[in-house]
């Protein structure tokens, strides 16, 4: 099956795997080639995402049965429609209870029959050979004495703790006969002669069976709350346990297991092993083998110890090539590894060419210094990026950052030179170097490190060196040679050693680029937030066209299949909030002049907000508040979780991990009177009128370029109408698919987009799924020409030649040109007018309106944006 387009869609208990059947003709209609499935493997119960599986080789019952997936399936494929899962090899869900895997590795240690496949380090300094539990709401003492654990005998006739009565905490079967004997049960004889028994030993089913039926009594395990004493054999029990329960902000120092970033809940997986992958990926291989699915988006390839390998095995598991895509985050001229062999990524890098070439670059100066003096922060975006890595590593990634130094001081030892270092200067020059880093990670494995890897060390290495004036040299010089692998020469014993020190360095990286850049600096740097999304570069105001061409055009050499995506469910904001707010570069006067208005009619100086989050509050606003009448009931409510979310990730006046509930109140309250307030609605709404044109023409400008650049575009669920939603979990609102339906059959015969040559703000909505209804037909009407036909810029000459961005692709027979007018504010009809679009001889035509259906009127710029942002004709030679 041609792979065109994708649709996502995040299926939940609200939107189960029938609800996507239903969707088939829907979506068959509306153009694409596949539905791009969010994950649909067993998760913890609730779960709205899917990201926190459980078990791999079980569908969520959550969202139907395996019989009702398959229906899906054939419902997809009864209507030319593909399937692409989600699939998360990096890591788990473990909180609360649910988890069969990570319960018994809790309960057996690393006896269990699934402790290789989990990170742990068992022999973690201090913590006796336990693995930690970090969920507990105080430390364990106070959480014991209060009654917040309790022993219980479950339906299934195993022993656990229950933490606040949601987290279950396994005792070993080993010390079942204690406590039976305790309370005078007879089955403790029984579970005394399985002294020595491991986990797998046959017989152990049977007397848990037994015990369910003859439950024993535990009161000599109750204490009476207030009273330590009365806890003492609750206490001594659980301290024979394979697990250390703590007060959750004891991770950050004592974590000994991989997690995903921050997220104590989420262990990461040793999917590099190849035991480890057969077990954790029969069912998912299974569905691709069998046609079932198509394909697969591999979530956070950059968590995993070998992507590269990780690749290749999937490759190799699958007797046919499928559509396999990563979610990568680029850095500024990266480019995913050919040698992985995937199609792609889901298009992080691409949401941010859009943006960028939208964006005025003529108002850079002026919002730069609106920006300053009005929040007072003039520090460079490289500083606050530098700042948010620094403080993550040193914060609550400090004991993944401590096991890291261990290695590398192990590797020290063994050489002369090195052998003084010290784990203290080591960590400082480790802290830098990782700081230093453009990327998310490097990719050195057993066989080498590719050129583009060791250059960017080395560039790493000399802002560490910048950054760490009077360190001993020696500390960089180490860091180096175990990065770039050159270190394996110099101690041929202990090659694998250095290759795992270079690679788990890698896995570090990431998940601090990700928490510092991304969780951070994105939500601190707030000069236009327009431009701050996943995989941006912040301190970068836009891109300029000459950098856009340059990046389609290598994306069509180099990578033709890779994903188009604008929005998605881990985006900062939905693409159309991201249009709106990029407008503002084309108003910076009328914008500085607002901000300060909006401050005068908002601010209490009994209650202040921090005038940077208050700056990023009315850009926030301005991508949220409809294009025509009053706010809807529940945006104060998606505004306020989207800024509570905003100023907890920046950490700097409030935060996750004790916050500081007065701010966030003041911040719920300003908020608050922004919505009640009649003339801040009217000023708001007046400023929203004036740039209203241009927030409309950036997102037909971005539903165009989608459409029609090389690449595959990805549609987010409910996204082929304006897509205003803020952060996640906001961006997974249930979608009106029924009214999506009902527009698209009412859609009328194809016309103009501004029939009068002027927006309508009250079709928003139909105007932008018609040009995407109309750009997908015309996708599969010609899939040639999209998936390999040609990408040349094309120029204009005039007055108006900076705001004007076009080209030409050609395939066989066929050819199109797409022109769109940027930063329409700026101009003037007239420039238009006097502005020519310059063309090779053979392109002459007779060219053919797509949007309008019908023959084109000319290829002037003047006639091509009579009736709209953007044009798209074809021509056949």
């Amino acid at each position: 099956m041609t792979l065109r387009a994708t649709y996502r869609l995040q299926f939940t208990a609200d939107f189960r795997f029938a609800d996507g059947a239903a969707l088939a003709p829907y979506l068959s209609r509306l153009g694409v080639s596949h539905v791009y499935a969010s994950p649909v493997f067993a998760a913890r119960p609730g779960s709205t995402h899917g990201y926190d599986v459980t078990d791999y080789n079980r569908l969520n019952p959550e969202l139907g049965s395996e019989a009702e997936f398959r229906a899906m399936a054939a419902a997809f494929r009864d209507h030319g429609l593909g399937l692409i899962l989600d699939f998360v090899p990096n890591h788990m869900g473990i909180g609360g209870a649910g988890n069969a895997f990570w319960e018994s590795v809790l309960e057996w240690g690393p006896d269990s029959p699934w402790a290789h496949w989990f990170d742990i380090d068992w022999k973690a300094p201090g913590m006796g050979g336990k693995v930690l539990f970090p969920f507990l709401g105080a430390p364990f003492g106070v959480v014991l004495v209060e009654g917040g654990l309790r022993l219980r005998l479950d339906e299934d006739g195993r022993l656990a703790v229950w933490a606040h009565d949601s987290h279950r905490l396994p005792i070993c079967p080993r010390d079942y006969q204690a406590v039976l004997a305790q309370a005078g049960s007879p089955l403790a004889g029984a579970f005394a002669a399985m002294e020595g028994a491991g986990p797998t030993d046959p017989r152990w089913p049977d007397l848990h069976r037994q015990l369910a039926e003859n439950p024993p009594d535990l009161d000599a395990y109750e204490g009476r709350p207030g009273d330590p004493s009365s806890w003492a054999a609750l206490a001594s029990l659980i301290a024979q346990q394979h697990w250390r329960a703590s007060k959750f902000n004891l991770d950050a120092d004592a974590i000994n297991y991989r997690r995903f970033f921050t997220i104590s809940d989420l262990a990461g997986v040793r999917v590099e092993h190849e035991r480890v992958f057969e077990e954790t990926h029969a069912l998912i291989l299974s569905f691709l083998r069998e046609g079932l699915a198509d394909g697969i988006r591999i979530d956070h390839i950059d968590g995993l110890l070998d992507p590269k390998g990780y690749c290749l095995r999937l490759r190799a598991a699958v007797p046919r090539r499928f559509p396999l895509y990563v979610e990568k985050i680029l850095g500024p001229e990266e480019h995913l590894p050919e040698d992985w062999e995937t199609d792609g990524t889901t298009g992080y890098e691409f949401a941010n060419e859009i943006v960028g070439v939208v964006t005025d670059p003529s108002g850079e100066a002026l919002l730069t210094e609106s920006y300053h003096a009005f929040t007072g922060r003039t520090e460079p975006a490289a500083e606050v990026v530098h700042a948010a890595k620094v403080a993550v590593l040193e914060g609550p990634m400090a004991a993944e950052l401590a096991a890291l130094t261990s290695r590398f001081a192990a590797l020290a030892a063994q050489v002369p030179d090195w052998a003084d270092i010290g784990q203290g200067a080591l960590r400082r020059g480790l802290v830098q170097v990782i700081a230093a880093l453009d990327v998310y990670r490097t990719y050195a494995d057993a066989e080498g490190i590719a050129p583009e890897g060791r250059a960017r060390i080395q560039t790493a290495l000399a802002r560490a060196a910048a950054a760490l004036p009077g360190a001993d040299p020696a500390v960089l010089a180490l860091i180096g040679a175990v990065l770039a692998g050159d270190l394996r020469d110099r101690l041929p014993s202990a090659r694998a050693d250095v290759t795992e020190a270079a690679m788990r360095f890698q896995q570090l990286s990431g998940p601090v680029m990700a928490k510092g850049l991304e969780d951070r600096a994105l939500y601190r740097y707030n000069r236009l937030i327009a431009l701050n999304e996943v995989g941006s570069e912040p301190g970068h105001h836009g891109m300029a066209v000459a950098a856009f061409h340059l990046a389609q055009a290598t994306r069509a050499r180099t990578a033709p299949r890779n994903l188009l995506g604008t929005s998605s469910h881990d985006t900062k904001r939905g693409e159309d909030a991201r249009m709106r707010i990029a407008a503002i570069s084309g108003h910076v006067p009328l914008w500085q002049q607002k901000v300060a208005e909006w401050h005068d009619l908002l601010a209490d100086p009994g209650a202040p907000i921090d005038r940077n989050e208050e700056y990023f509050l009315y850009q926030l606003l301005v991508g949220a508040w409809p294009a025509t009448g009053e706010p809807a009931s529940d945006l104060p409510d998606r505004v306020t979780e989207a800024m509570l979310k905003s100023v907890r990730e920046a950490g700097v006046n409030s935060r996750w991990v004790f916050g500081d509930s007065h701010y966030e109140a003041a911040l719920g309250d300003f908020i608050r009177r922004a919505f009640a307030s009649d003339r801040f609605r009217a000023s708001f709404r007046g400023f929203l009128d004036h740039i209203g044109g241009d927030m409309l023409a950036n997102s037909l400008i971005q539903t165009a370029l989608k459409f029609t650049l090389p690449g595959v575009p990805d549609l987010y669920q409910g996204a082929e109408m304006l897509d205003q939603s803020l952060v996640d979990p906001d961006n997974r609102r249930p979608v009106d698919f029924s009214r999506r339906a009902a527009s698209l059959g009412l859609l009328q015969q194809p016309g103009p987009l501004w029939p009068g040559g002027k927006p309508d703000l009250a079709r928003l909505d139909e105007d932008k799924l018609a040009l995407t209804a109309r750009l997908l037909q015309l996708r599969a009407a010609q899939p040639e020409l999209f998936a390999t036909g040609s990408y040349e810029p094309l120029a204009a000459e005039g007055p108006a030649a900076e705001s004007f961005l076009g080209f030409l692709r050609q395939q066989g027979g066929q050819m199109l040109i797409v022109a769109v007018a940027l930063h329409g504010g700026t101009r003037r009809p007239a420039d238009w007018e006097d502005t020519r679009l310059v063309l090779p001889g053979w392109a002459a035509g007779p060219w053919h309106d797509v949007i309008s259906d019908r023959p084109a009127a000319g290829l002037e710029p003047g006639r091509l944006f009579r009736h709209g942002p953007v044009a798209v004709l074809t021509a056949g030679i």
